[in-house]
């Protein structure tokens, strides 16, 4: 099994991953900086601030270390600049610049912008983002005829999906790429929009300046508390299932998130290196941990970050902002040891409520504190409230 990781540019983490490449899985890091002109997954405002200069020097000490740099130019949605004169000098003036640095590959999520890559810049090895929803054979092998190396598919639609993935090896010469421990919903019907908004929160120059309220994480939050078996039904993969997968003929194993501190970072790529983690599988998943790398530097990088979100209500933003700390919330790993193997399968088939296999696992291995969670829920409900009447509006 390969490994992908992010970086959050901090140069303390690029020795903690060198450190935890004890079985030399780990064979390429991702990243990109705060803001380009393509944009990717995540909105500039929760991303740690990095110069061209210095972002250079980190790929180089990377692929030093004999890791390969992949570059994310991951954005769903260009908003036709690529069809523009002065789009594709933004464009040509990036990609000059990752061919400089040194990158080895891109990630991408719209075919165009993968066979501009290939035709202009043949040197680049390409990826395709989950965010391209890859969700069936046909789309796969779409994006194979393309030529790329490696394809990453969607989480909540192929993780669990075992016969797909066995049909994807058999047919396709692209790796297969799955993403650990995004822990989205099975097949969330918000997965495209939200994709798309953080793809304009990451583009220099788009009219939302970097920033955008990430309301679908009140959703996500609100959905599960509402009924804890939505822990369990979702697209995690477990450190202890990694063998399970390279099984099936899975070849990489992406981890997240390139927006959480160096500790935090470190710990999830251990664990799954080591395929093993003793205690509460959500300090896995970014979504519920509270903190972004952002969160954790001086007044220089607060003030950028409170410069973006100007326009909006800074004092509902900061209720906002509690409402997203750490979720206190249980999940006992050990109690899932078995779970993945013994799936009943084609769960996009059937209807969860007669198999009730994710919520037999549930009860056995999610705890939450009944007052914590009726405490919550209002809080949630509330914000959706509050977020329906337009009270977050810039």
């Amino acid at each position: 099994m390969e490994f992908s990781v992010p970086t959050n540019w901090q140069k303390e983490l690029t020795d903690k991953i060198s450190l935890a490449n004890t079985t030399e899985e780990i064979k390429e890091v991702y990243g990109k900086l705060t803001f380009d002109d393509i944009g990717g997954g995540r909105p500039a405002s929760s991303l740690a601030l990095i110069s061209k200069k210095k972002a250079k020097k980190q790929i180089i000490n990377l692929r030093n270390k004999g890791f390969k740099f992949n570059y994310l130019l991951n954005a769903l949605c260009l908003d036709n600049l690529e069809l523009t004169r002065e789009g594709q000098k933004k464009f040509r003036r990036l990609l000059g610049w990752i061919v400089d640095a040194g990158v080895d590959a891109v990630t991408v999520a719209v075919p165009y912008l993968a066979m501009w890559v290939k035709k202009n810049y043949p040197s680049l090895s390409i990826t395709v983002s989950a965010l391209a929803n890859v969700d069936s054979l046909s789309k796969a092998i779409f994006w194979d005829d393309l030529g790329v190396e490696k394809i990453t598919f969607p989480g909540p639609v192929i993780n669990r999906n075992f016969s797909l993935i066995r049909e994807l090896k058999k047919t396709i010469k692209s790796k297969v790429q799955l993403i650990a421990n995004n822990a989205c919903l099975a097949n969330c019907p918000e997965y495209i929009n939200h994709a798309l908004m953080n793809s304009h929160a990451s583009q220099g120059w788009h009219s939302c300046r970097g920033y955008m309220f990430d309301y679908h994480l009140i959703m996500c939050r609100l959905k599960r508390l509402e009924d804890p078996v939505n822990f369990i039904r979702s697209d995690w993969i477990r450190p202890e299932d990694i063998d399970f997968y390279e099984g099936l003929g899975v070849d990489s194993i992406k981890l997240v998130d390139r927006r959480l501190p160096s500790d935090m970072l470190a710990r999830i790529i251990n664990a799954y290196v080591q395929r093993s983690y003793s205690g509460n599988l959500l300090d896995l998943f970014h979504t519920f941990q509270g903190k972004s790398f952002s969160a954790h530097k001086g007044w220089i990088y607060k003030l950028f970050h409170l410069s973006l979100s100007l326009p909006a209500d800074a004092f509902r933003l900061l209720k906002f902002s509690r409402l997203l700390s750490k979720l206190e919330v249980y999940i006992d790993n050990k109690q899932l040891d078995g779970f993945i193997e013994n799936i009943p399968g084609k769960c996009d088939l059937i209807s969860c409520a007669p198999c009730g296999y994710c919520r037999r696992a549930a009860v056995r291995a999610v705890k939450i504190d009944p007052v914590y969670r009726k405490a919550m829920l209002d809080k949630y409900a509330a914000a959706m409230h509050d977020i329906f009447r337009g009270s977050f509006i810039f």
